[in-house]
């Protein structure tokens, strides 16, 4: 019964300290809309339309009152035995993930 006690506890505390804590973020926004497309950052987004992009690594999204959400990647750090890799193409692809091996 020891022996399964501190393996676990070992499991726990392995899992605990190797931890990786991904965070991404949502932003908002009010822009314009002409002809029926939101205006941001001399980009047209049709409403209702994800628009995906790599630079910056972000999706945006838009309603027909200009209610603009962007979406990108958190920042993550490679742990112990992992390595960051770098992502490609439009988000989420473009995002950065961890190879663990």
């Amino acid at each position: 019964m020891r022996f399964r006690a501190a393996f676990l506890t070992s499991v726990a505390i392995v899992f605990i300290a190797e931890w990786q804590f991904c965070e991404g973020y949502v932003g908002f926004d009010k822009v314009s809309v002409v002809d029926g497309k939101c205006q941001y950052n001399g980009t047209e987004i049709t409403p209702g339309e994800p628009l995906k992009v790599e630079f910056p690594c972000e999706e945006w999204s838009c309603n027909h009152d200009g209610d603009l959400s962007i979406t990108g990647c958190g920042a993550i750090g490679a742990g112990r035995g992992c390595v960051l890799v770098k992502g490609s193409g439009v988000y989420p692809g473009c995002c950065d993930r961890l190879a663990c091996g």
